[in-house]
């Protein structure tokens, strides 16, 4: 059994966001095989109850309090600025959590470090973590979930207002300067596709990079069908899904992440018009929590009803013809087309959307690129009960032969240097 202590930018509970699914699904998995794995979250008071809920699969969670500045906003955002600092980063670095990541490193000598994000990784260039790492011979691992800088450079280039692409202008460079000095820091860095593997290639990283599957249990996702049997190549029977309603299309993502709010916007703008014209019954559910106006104010476009954070989201992917993934700004792996595809759902995507995600284009997931053709695939798929159910089996079967839990922790543990330990 070996130990592995947890550095992470939230309390991973419950797991219903992106970086929470992430990080549950990987302490979740090790401590299943046997390993002491210890949290340590930036949290308020407010999260001790969420954290004792973790508690039942991590050996201990401890909770920092994050660091924050009194300054408005657009103040702090200048401070930065006029420092050479990246503003996201900034707002993320809290000296407690570097303090208490040394004495709980001395104290559990564990044998590897895993920071799940950039944000909290940052800890690793703290003089004190790393004497305290080099001290008991522990790894310094850092997850990306995502290359930040590369993100950000893509939604300067789509951004439709000037204001925000001036800033973005000025946080990027910062922003990829400190994320890969975060990640030289680390004796080795984990992505989640190899898309991001390809883009640190590109900034020349001398810290190896290994690519990491999501940790997802299929047992917590009840399939849309019946069965996950053989991949189906001809035509349904008559008890084949084919959605709650044939006419249901879903979108759904946290909006705190900037992706999701361009993702939806854009489609409703570009694509959802074309789709209504070829079917005027289809229908468009927005769901998600944190949304800004520019997404709630859909609700009042003919078809669309935005729904807001959903207490069973997995009864609004089963009950959908499609789940939808539009989205223009890559990176990472899609928590979202995961689990619709856990779910057993037909998801719709674009290129940017499939990236990071382990499956067969057209098999497994319908992607589509450019809004013309990504409406019409969506109108084929609501056309099509055959294809949705044949696209739905196929990718609950993905997710089980490639992400369950076990599959993605044994991985973990060699991406850790776990299985070298005795």
């Amino acid at each position: 059994m070996a130990t592995v202590l947890v550095l992470a930018r939230e309390v991973p509970y419950p797991p219903n966001a992106g970086d929470r699914v992430v990080t549950h699904g990987f302490v979740r998995g090790l401590a299943r095989r046997g390993h002491a794995v210890h949290v340590l979250a930036l949290g308020r008071e407010s999260d001790r109850e969420r954290a004792a809920a973790l508690a039942e699969v991590a050996a201990s969670v401890r909770l920092v309090p994050r660091a924050k500045s009194r300054l408005p906003a657009r103040l702090r955002k200048l401070r930065n600025y006029a420092a050479g600092r990246s503003d996201v980063m900034a707002m993320f670095e809290t000296p407690g959590l570097a303090r208490t990541a040394a004495s709980r490193i001395r104290a559990l000598a564990p044998d590897a470090v895993l920071a799940q994000h950039p944000y909290v990784g940052q800890a690793f260039r703290d003089d004190a973590v790393y004497r305290a790492a080099d001290a008991v011979g522990t790894h310094l691992v850092t997850n990306a979930h995502v290359v930040e800088f590369a993100v950000h450079r893509r939604y300067r280039d789509l951004a439709p207002a000037f204001p925000t692409r001036a800033e973005l202008a000025v946080e990027t460079p910062r922003l990829r300067r400190e994320e890969l000095a975060t990640y030289e820091a680390a004796d080795r860095v984990l992505v989640l596709g190899s898309e991001d593997r390809a883009e640190l290639a590109d900034a020349e990283l001398s810290t190896p990079v290994a690519v990491q599957h999501v940790a997802l249990d299929p047992g917590e996702y009840e399939p849309c069908h019946a069965d996950s049997g053989p991949e189906v190549s001809g035509p349904e029977s008559a008890s084949a899904r084919t959605g709650g309603s044939a006419t249901d299309l879903l979108f759904f993502g946290s909006y705190g992440w900037f992706p999701n709010e361009d993702a939806i916007t854009a489609f409703a703008d570009e694509a959802f018009p074309l789709i209504r014209r070829a079917r005027p019954d289809a229908r468009l559910r927005v769901a998600g929590r944190d949304a800004p106006e520019s997404v709630r104010e859909l609700d009042a476009r003919p078809g669309v009803e935005f729904v807001g954070e959903l207490a069973d989201l997995g009864r609004a992917v089963r009950d959908a013809a499609v789940v939808l993934a539009p989205l223009r700004i890559g990176g990472g792996t899609r928590l979202k087309v995961l689990e619709a595809m856990a779910w057993g759902a037909p998801v719709l995507t674009t290129p940017a959307g499939f990236e990071g995600v382990d499956a067969r284009p057209g098999a497994d997931v319908a992607v589509a690129d450019g809004w013309p053709a990504f409406a019409a695939t969506a109108v084929e798929l609501l056309d099509s009960p055959a294809r949705r159910a044949r696209l739905g089996r196929n990718a609950r079967r993905r997710i089980e032969q490639v992400y369950a839990l076990d599959e993605a922790a044994a991985e973990l543990e060699a991406n850790l240097g776990l299985d070298r330990v005795e």
